[in-house]
């Protein structure tokens, strides 16, 4: 019964959440999402202290976990012309990456940027491309975002916003940005600081 209510009270807060979504940022929608999944499996896995526990380990994922902005900058044509691409193999090169600001602030959003072609023999065909970003600070590794996205092929500009958790440790970070078709990796590195 305890749990019931537990999680009566959890999808209660994310409604209350729910109502004030037009006014909320992509980072508190995170928060608010991350947290209620977070309870809700507490709730159903553990007692009530699981249940808070899960709501505000939720919470800080959320919150790290930002939007994407996507943008094809050239097409097949454009990008096989200036790798001199001959239509025998797929390939993928990351081409520029960056992180903006480098020196960032605990709780402060991040943007961080990588460019990348992709191309392969079939002109019509779309390649399915795993993006993967990871926050890195010596052996510690925290999983930032993965998702599976449908390139055509060309150039592309992939954006990811999101907010350094508020307890992050002060120090430098390696943001690694993997981006693999399944057949070819790539992987490119940027530093920041937690100041």
């Amino acid at each position: 019964m305890k749990r019931l209510v537990v999680i009566f009270l959890i999808l209660s807060f994310l409604g209350l959440q729910l109502i004030g979504c037009a006014t909320m940022t992509g980072t508190e929608k995170g928060a608010a999402v991350g947290a209620v999944a977070g309870g809700v499996l507490g709730a159903i896995l553990g007692d009530t202290k699981g249940a808070i526990i899960g709501t505000f380990a939720g919470a800080i994922v959320g919150a790290v976990i930002g939007n994407y902005y996507d943008k094809q900058i050239a097409s097949r044509v454009e990008a096989a012309k200036r790798y001199e691409y001959k239509a025998r193999e797929e390939k993928l090169e990351i081409e520029d990456s960056l992180i903006v600001p480098k020196d960032v602030a605990p709780g402060s959003t991040v943007e961080c940027h990588v460019q990348y072609t992709v191309l392969a023999p079939a002109e019509t065909q779309k390649i399915k491309i795993t993006e993967t970003r990871i926050l890195a600070n010596g052996n510690e590794r925290l999983e930032l975002a993965k998702r599976d996205v449908l390139r055509a092929q060309g150039t592309h500009l992939s954006t990811m916003k999101f907010t350094m958790p508020k307890d992050i440790a002060l120090g430098n970070y390696t943001l690694i940005t993997t981006i693999t078709d399944g057949k070819q990796t790539r992987t490119t590195k940027n530093t920041l600081k937690v100041v």
